[in-house]
């Protein structure tokens, strides 16, 4: 087993000597985006993929991988984030707490991918598979969140409960890790210059490593202390449809 795989790489790293960039071009897509291992998590929201992709491929090599194997980067615009909620129990007084978290990031992919054109009367019908690592760093993004308390005919809204500062600091992305670290995988179809993608994309790092509104779900007071009930650090995840046009190939 191990001399096969051994052969395999070997194979792999000889096709990539006889590799070349090829196709290039952009993609878009939407999505639903949350904030997983958070039970304050509530429900998604809109997540969004911009940006533009090349590809590397094998088809110099004389590998029997080459016609199938390629590998893809690029640079994308992405939002990620998450709607939250939280309740504050104080004894009689209970309060809830709901909003959003979001953030921008710039994301580096880098894909290992393969292609299978199907043995179809109609020929162009390719479908697909890739899977990859990728380091996304944030730009900007922000917190939104009002304070709701039963029984009080006019909710108030209060953008700094958990944070000092004016609202203004909170935009500024101060509160949320700028790095992740992520893998995304997906499943493709091919169609001439179009290519459609389903994909999931899951981030590793922590979006937060302080006790903000994303880890304190509960304040309780008990035998007059003050308890903060803490969760796991969350982690961006996305589900995502996706469209690319390849704009060019660099071997033409």
């Amino acid at each position: 087993m191990k001399k096969i795989l051994l052969l395999g790489l070997i194979g792999l790293m000889g096709s990539m000597a006889h590799g070349q960039f090829s196709e290039y071009g952009v993609k878009a897509g939407l999505g639903a985006a949350t904030i997983s291992d958070d039970l304050a998590s509530k429900s998604p929201i809109l997540a969004a993929n911009l940006g533009g992709y090349i590809n590397y491929t094998f088809q110099n090599s004389e590998s029997l991988f080459a016609e199938v194997l390629y590998l893809q980067t690029g640079l994308n615009l992405v939002r990620r984030g998450g709607n939250f909620e939280e309740i504050f129990d104080r004894g009689t007084n209970i309060s809830i707490r709901t909003g959003y978290y979001h953030s921008y990031y710039i994301q580096l992919p880098i894909l290992a991918g393969l292609h299978y054109e199907l043995p179809i009367r109609q020929s162009g019908h390719i479908v697909g598979l890739y899977l990859g690592p990728t380091v996304s760093f944030g730009l900007f993004g922000g917190y939104g969140d009002r304070k709701i308390t039963p029984g009080v005919a006019s909710p108030s809204a209060n953008y700094d409960i958990n944070f000092n500062g004016s609202n203004a600091d909170r935009q500024l992305f101060n509160h949320i890790n700028r790095l992740d670290v992520g893998l995304t995988f997906g499943l493709t179809y091919e169609r001439q210059k179009f290519t459609l993608s389903f994909f999931i994309d899951r981030g590793f790092l922590a979006t937060s490593d302080g006790d903000d509104i994303l880890r304190i779900i509960q304040s309780m007071q008990s035998q007059g202390t003050n308890v903060d009930v803490k969760i796991p650090n969350g982690h961006n995840i996305a589900y995502m449809l996706s469209l690319s046009y390849q704009l060019g190939n660099l071997l033409n």
